[in-house]
Order: C-alpha cells, then sequence, then structure tokens
C-alpha cells in the first residue's frame, strides 16, 4: 500500500522551460531584424527618384550623404579622407555597400564617395532611391 502511493517528488517540480526559451529566441531575432532596417533611416535624406529600384541581397554597410555634402557610415559622421580605411575596417570579404545619398547632393561629391568606396575593395556598390 505504502509504494501505490508514494511519489517521488522531483516530478511534480519540474517546469518545461522549452515555450519560454523560443519565446526569446523569437524576440531576439524579431529585434536583430529591425534594428537592420533602423540603419538605413538615422540620417534625414530626401533620396532621388528612379524608376528601377533592384536591391539584391543584404546590405552589410550603409554609406550616406546629407543634403550639407557631410558623409556618414552607419549613423556616424566620418570624414572624406578617412572614409576608405573606414570602409576597409568594417568591411568584410564580400561585402555589399548602399550609397544613400540626398537628392540636392553634388554628382562630384557622390562620385567621390564612390570612388573611396570602391578603392576600400568593395565592388558591390549601389545607389538607394526612392520609388516614383
Amino acid at each position: 500500500m505504502r509504494t501505490r502511493f508514494s511519489r517521488n517528488n522531483s516530478d511534480a517540480l519540474t517546469v518545461d522551460l522549452t515555450p519560454m526559451i523560443d519565446m526569446v529566441f523569437i524576440l531576439l531575432i524579431f529585434f536583430l531584424v529591425t534594428a537592420s532596417f533602423n540603419k538605413m533611416n538615422a540620417i534625414d535624406i530626401q533620396r532621388p527618384d528612379g524608376a528601377t529600384n533592384d536591391m539584391q541581397g543584404a546590405v552589410s554597410l550603409v554609406v550616406s550623404i546629407d543634403a550639407e555634402n557631410g558623409v556618414w557610415i552607419e549613423g556616424e559622421p566620418v570624414d572624406i579622407r578617412k572614409l576608405r580605411s573606414r570602409v576597409k575596417t568594417l568591411s568584410g570579404d564580400h561585402t555589399s555597400v548602399m550609397l544613400n545619398a540626398d537628392r540636392s547632393v553634388d554628382t562630384g561629391r557622390l562620385i567621390e564617395v564612390l570612388d573611396q568606396v570602391r578603392l576600400a575593395g568593395v565592388d558591390n556598390v549601389a545607389v538607394a532611391t526612392a520609388r516614383q
């Protein structure tokens, strides 16, 4: 009779943590994805209109040029003379760079930034445009 009613107390105290761990991973993925979308909108830039808006693959580095011709990398200002070394430092082997330039930016400044990015060893460079 005693063996029939005796229970192991450890069975009654176990808590299944699997759903909580699943939720934590889902929230982590959500915040990582939204953080990558916020990189593009860190600086107030009016993009030029374009008929095509083709972005192949994920962008790993965003270089922005504001209306005052200031150059920014990932939301931090950078001097044009240090742009090449910063891009080299931040880029990996297969990096793609998105140039996010304001529509009022001088073409010469855009070409200067594009040249510095390409001299840093990045071949996959795209210019962000707004859809018409």
